[in-house]
């Protein structure tokens, strides 16, 4: 499968679907804010802020509207911590612009909001009737896009360990034991009819190292040092195991700062090289001379 998965090994034709921008298009303008908010609880404006805090502790809010008690429309927010004495409306807050997103928002602009956020309001129609926070950003939605994108990250990284190192010559920068596993995984997909090469059965983590051990591959796809690209790349192997062993909590052993910062800086390399793939693509498709176009 190799470079067939991506090109053409004779004209160059760039494959359907592994792009990144036809995985954003696909997936990450398909799930919007719509697919995670929750619906806005609102507390009536001339309510006991005293009574309002129990409620909104009993259900474990930390946020809440601040409903007009004339038109029930949503008028503004109050956190739980300042409903202490007097009515709701003597704490609320106004909703400004930059606290504010509509439903049909797409994912990667979603995570860019709540990477300097902890949570934020969504307008359904004219009205604000929904939120956002970054706890919803553990939702199985947003899971299908991050995952697809660590997926895409990963088969990148083995395109280029084909592209760069000569035949099969990666083999002895890996120690014996982790080329055995390869082998052995191998040896286990052929008899299962699965026809892989060798390098399509190594795991991330030697992806990682034999990308990152190549100074011109680090300056190709902007990697950094080697120091710099292995922690990177170690934090995206560890997001990848997170979501492929369904953990209930993205950020453990993090935050979601550093998370939504991860998933930004691997679509900055995804896109670097998808640039110099489709270079590589066009210099291949320029050398045919004839041949059957669309």
């Amino acid at each position: 499968m190799g470079y067939q998965l991506w090109t053409s090994p004779i004209t160059g034709y760039r494959r359907k679907g592994t792009r990144l921008a036809e995985l954003r298009s696909l997936i990450g303008s398909g799930i919007t804010a719509h697919a995670v908010l929750e619906p806005l609880q609102s507390c009536p404006a001339d309510a006991s802020a005293s009574k309002m805090a129990k409620i909104l502790r009993q259900r474990d809010f930390d946020v809440a509207g601040v409903q007009s008690q004339q038109d029930g429309a949503v008028i503004g927010f109050v956190t739980r911590q300042s409903l202490t004495n007097g009515k709701v409306r003597d704490h609320m807050r106004p909703m400004t612009a930059d606290q504010l997103i509509s439903d049909s928002t797409p994912l990667p602009s979603l995570l860019s909001v709540l990477k300097t956020r902890q949570h934020t309001f969504v307008l359904i129609g004219p009205g604000v009737r929904g939120i956002t926070t970054r706890a919803d950003l553990n939702k199985p939605p947003v899971r299908v896009y991050l995952f697809g994108l660590m997926s895409l990250l990963e088969m990148h990284l083995g395109f280029w360990i084909r592209a760069v190192y000569g035949e099969d010559s990666w083999q002895k920068k890996l120690t014996d034991k982790r080329l055995d596993a390869a082998t052995r995984l191998q040896a286990d997909r052929r008899k299962r009819n699965q026809n892989v090469s060798l390098v399509e059965c190594l795991q991330f983590c030697d992806r990682r190292d034999l990308v990152t051990a190549r100074q011109d591959l680090r300056d190709r796809l902007c990697l950094g040092t080697k120091a710099q690209a292995l922690v990177l790349l170690k934090r995206a192997e560890d997001l990848r195991n997170l979501l492929a062993h369904s953990q209930q909590d993205l950020v453990k052993g993090s935050s979601w700062e550093e998370v939504i910062a991860l998933v930004e800086w691997v679509e900055a390399v995804i896109h670097r090289s998808d640039e110099e793939v489709e270079q590589q693509a066009k210099n291949l498709g320029g050398r045919l001379q004839e041949g059957l176009w669309v």
